[in-house]
């Protein structure tokens, strides 16, 4: 008996907070919440290990012996890390290993957000080993591949349902970003415009949970432990870069001719990120021969990587008259090695550089801009762990102080080499993954300047519609469609638009009434093979509907059966949408109340309901409509 009364009180108190508009989707908060504080504590412990080995490796036990007499250690470090990658990987985990951010966004388009949780702990390892001795790329991907890991496990563990899982993993990946770059507000539109490509108020509350939740917990975790040796040289919890007062202040703007500098470089920094995107693809083919090597790949690529840095170190000399041109307390690895924040930071104080000519500047760029997309095709390409985003950055920096010097050289306009490093960062990160929005507050959050978000503006859209007109895959949508994975973007809704829901067809309802008993569904379900009714008012009058969730959680506890009434049981959060609404409209109903089906009715009477249409018409119509576009 006390089965059937638990069962009872489970679909009323269902059904009494839908009525005040109380919806599954609030249940979420909490999960996010848990998702931020997780994810924040393994960023936390991500940041101590890549710093932790960097002090090591190439401070501690190197220091200035390291460019003296133990040059050969920079291959030693770095293809050490590889090959310490590569057992992890191949032995110890038995992963296939992946792409970080695009294995994610896979997986939200057709697993359902399902990641191993055993990866969260993989990437730790693998993109820690990877940074720390030197591989040269991100932290970005690594964390939000663990932040998604994490949502996953936790969504399984608490048996959240599939269709919710995604959102989970947007959770995820937004207090990734959070935590790791001090940038909430830029990891929630990243998450959106990246991962889920999807803005509505549904996804976006959760998402801005997580997001706010991962950055106040890591800074109350990185004040506890900074005064543990382990956790890296730390001040604090700030952002990344530090920009002086005069680069862009509160009273910063663009006139005329500065817009034309800036568009002229959102231009230049389209090409660069096209031409890491085209060698991201050629190092891929370039190393794929070499698959069988297995653990000694990752140790390979370190190596290729550690001789470009000696060769880097020789040229500087030949050409420059400076061995290491950066010095072991701004930077103690070759400029293009790690994520390259010191190098930027150089940058953005002016001391990058520092006592060479004009001339001698610019060469040094150069050769900074092709080490470090060369450097990180090697790490990426050859099993290495990591992200594309901090090389995105260096990039992006690198080109905006070398268009800023030579505009000053050649002397026909006055331009401003520290104002072009800030927004080039931006500008090329919008070129690589096509996410201009997010790169914009990206940018702002790593530096805290306002004065960025205008010429940023500017030079990332016309940086990501340069890279659009050269390549209409970002660095993620290309790997997704090589792996038979379409995905959406906004302007697909536009199809949807073109037509009203009495476009497709629909089935007729066959209504119940609310006093009915419910062993009445249960035989029209076996009589018809159908899993949705409409509820109805003696006048014909719209109240609810009744899905297969409803019919199953009763059929759990079939002695509640004979106990229940259709006003019970049924759902009433759900209300008819108007036969002449778009299809988008009705997509969008779908996302919201995540079920295979919704009422349809008259345009002047919606609660008379004239028929049913599914979830599967409407994907029909989509797949036929982007067939013949």
């Amino acid at each position: 008996m006390i089965p059937l009364i638990l069962t009872r009180l489970k679909v009323l108190a269902k059904r009494s907070l839908a009525t005040v508009g109380v919806r599954e989707d609030v249940g979420l908060i909490p999960v996010a919440v848990l998702i931020g504080i997780l994810t924040s504590l393994l960023a936390v412990a991500f940041h101590g290990l890549v710093e932790w080995l960097k002090d090591r490796l190439y401070v501690q036990s190197t220091g200035q012996w390291l460019y003296e007499q133990g040059l050969w250690m920079l291959v030693v470090i770095p293809a050490s890390g590889g090959l310490a990658v590569g057992i992890i990987t191949r032995y110890l985990l038995k992963s296939q290993g992946g792409h970080g951010v695009v294995d994610v966004i896979e997986s939200v388009l057709r697993t359902r957000g399902f990641i191993r949780p055993i990866r969260a702990i993989e990437k730790i390892l693998t993109s820690g080993l990877t940074l720390g001795s030197g591989g040269s790329t991100g932290a970005e991907g690594p964390i939000v591949e663990i932040g998604a890991a994490v949502s996953s496990g936790v969504g399984n563990l608490l048996s959240i349902s599939r269709q919710r899982m995604p959102l989970l993993v947007g959770c995820g990946a937004a207090a990734g970003i959070s935590s790791i770059f001090h940038a909430p507000i830029g990891g929630v539109l990243f998450t959106l415009e990246v991962i889920l490509r999807d803005f509505s108020v549904r996804t976006f509350v959760p998402v801005v949970v997580a997001s706010v939740v991962a950055n106040v917990a890591t800074q109350g975790f990185i004040e506890y432990l900074s005064s543990y040796e382990w956790i890296g040289p730390t001040e604090g919890y700030h952002s990344i870069f530090w920009v002086p007062y005069h680069l862009l202040g509160p009273d910063f703007s663009v006139t005329w001719i500065q817009g034309l500098q800036f568009a002229i470089l959102g231009l230049i920094c389209g090409m660069i990120g096209v031409t890491l995107t085209h060698l991201m693809l050629w190092g891929e083919r370039a190393f794929r021969p070499l698959h069988g090597l297995g653990a000694f790949r990752p140790m390979l690529g370190g190596a290729v990587l550690g001789g470009m840095g000696i060769l880097y170190l020789w040229l500087s000399d030949r050409f420059l008259g400076v061995f290491k041109p950066l010095s072991i307390s701004d930077y103690p690895m070759p400029a293009f090695f790690g994520d390259g924040y010191g190098v930027i930071q150089t940058m953005l104080s002016g001391s990058f550089g520092h006592g060479l000519t004009p001339s001698e500047l610019l060469v040094l760029l150069v050769m900074l801009l092709v080490f470090k997309l060369l450097g990180t095709t090697v790490t990426l390409c050859s099993g290495g762990s990591g992200g594309v985003i901090a090389p995105s950055l260096v990039l992006g920096a690198t080109g905006g102080l070398l268009l800023g010097n030579l505009l000053n050289h050649i002397g026909v306009v006055s331009a401003q080499p520290g104002a072009m490093t800030l927004v080039g960062m931006g500008a090329v990160l919008s070129a690589v993954i096509h996410a201009p929005l997010a790169s914009i507050l990206i940018v702002f959050e790593l530096t805290q300047s306002p004065g960025v978000i205008v010429p940023a503006m500017l030079a990332c859209v016309v940086a990501q519609g340069t890279a659009r007109l050269m390549h209409p895959d970002s660095v993620y949508t290309e790997h997704l469609r090589k792996r038979g994975v379409r995905p959406e973007s906004s302007s697909d809704m536009s199809s949807l638009r073109k037509y009203a829901i009495d476009h497709l067809p629909m089935e007729p309802i066959l209504p119940l009434r609310l006093s009915d008993p419910f062993k009445r569904v249960i035989d029209l379900a076996g009589q018809t093979d159908r899993s949705h009714f409409v509820v109805t008012d003696d006048t014909g009058q719209f109240k609810g509907i009744i899905t297969s969730e409803e019919i199953r959680q009763v059929l759990l506890e079939p002695q509640a059966v004979p106990l229940l009434t259709v006003a019970e049981v049924m759902r009433t959060d759900v209300q008819p949408l108007r036969h002449t609404e778009n299809l988008a409209s009705l997509f969008e109903a779908f996302l919201v109340h995540d079920i295979e089906a919704l009422p349809v009715g008259l345009d002047h009477d919606p609660n008379r309901v004239v028929g049913i249409v599914s979830r599967d018409s409407l994907m029909k119509h989509y797949q036929r409509s982007w067939q013949d576009s």
